[in-house]
């Protein structure tokens, strides 16, 4: 008897109802759980005894989630760093098995930038004009003891001129900015102080706007305690598709005074290609095209999806 087998799309797993772009690519991260890292679906994080296609079980010890020159080294240096008072929060849990958060996929674009400062330095001179250096890279950055639980999820200490500097990024994948509306005397008082904006106050906390904006401030913030940066950078790092956080981006980039100079909506297929123009090495190179077949690639898991 001929025996049935399941579908390549069955294959990849269980998929929850939710936006079709957030669909497809949650499909490519079970597609790339599936058939590359030939690993079974993990448990889902909200139903017991459900499994979802995006997780893996047991990445705390695989690192599967993980992959690049100097990427597991970058992990490990920035959790045995971490304290309480040492900026944002990073669960573990999802960095090492959740394949559609954002933590994994900010590790793998710049944890092997972290591991070699000289490759990060010509990577980000591609693409954030007026750069001369980047001496450190740091994730989930915030000051000791900031006001609220806001943080870079990575931030670049760079050089200019002779003049050291913050290059913070907020970056997304699949998931939207939070929809809650922050609203502190901290906040209008740093937002007053800094005369960053060329908008009112009530324009910066919209939801829309809200993590942005509290990032900008910690930029603010840190160029006005004189005590280690001259200058502040900062920038949103996003899926290429993801039209709506790219409109965000340059809605909130008009409402600094030198946004056009010190904001930048970045793309992950900006970030590759300025990194294969590069003279890379073979492990470098291979880096590159995982991360373009990891995160843009949707094509790979096409026919796959098409058996749906």
């Amino acid at each position: 008897m001929h025996q049935q087998h399941p579908s390549l799309y069955q294959q990849v797993g269980n998929l929850p109802d939710e936006s079709q772009r957030k669909r497809r690519i949650r499909f490519h991260q079970g597609w790339w759980r599936t058939f590359v890292l030939t690993e079974a679906a993990g448990a889902h994080p909200l139903r017991a005894g459900e499994t979802v296609c995006n997780v893996l079980d047991g990445g705390e010890i695989s690192k599967k989630n993980l992959f690049g020159p100097g990427t597991v080294a970058a992990v490990e240096a920035t959790l045995a760093a971490r304290s309480k008072a040492s900026g944002g929060l990073i669960d573990q849990r999802r960095l090492f098995n959740n394949l559609l958060s954002s933590q994994p996929l900010v590790f793998n674009f710049f944890g092997p930038l972290q591991q070699d400062l000289a490759l990060a330095t010509r990577v980000v001179q591609a693409l954030f004009p007026g750069v001369d250096e980047v001496t450190a890279i740091l994730f989930e950055y915030a000051p000791d003891s900031w006001i609220d639980n806001s943080a870079f999820d990575v931030a670049l200490e760079i050089t200019s001129q002779g003049r050291s500097g913050l290059l913070g990024l907020e970056c997304k994948f699949t998931e939207p900015f939070s929809p809650t509306e922050y609203n502190t005397e901290d906040y209008r008082k740093l937002a007053t102080a800094c005369e960053a904006f060329t908008v009112p106050y009530e324009a910066c906390i919209k939801p829309e706007f809200n993590q942005l904006f509290r990032n900008q401030l910690i930029a603010e913030h840190q160029v006005r305690e004189k005590k280690k940066y001259a200058f502040r950078m900062t920038g949103l790092f996003c899926e290429p598709g993801d039209d709506s956080a790219i409109a965000t981006g340059k809605a909130f980039r008009a409402m600094l005074r030198d946004g056009d100079s010190s904001f930048h909506v970045v793309t992950y297929t900006a970030f590759i290609e300025a990194l294969q123009r590069l003279e890379l090495t073979w492990e470098q190179r291979e880096w590159s095209m995982m991360l373009w077949a990891r995160y843009c690639a949707l094509g790979l898991s096409a026919g796959a999806y098409g058996e749906r």
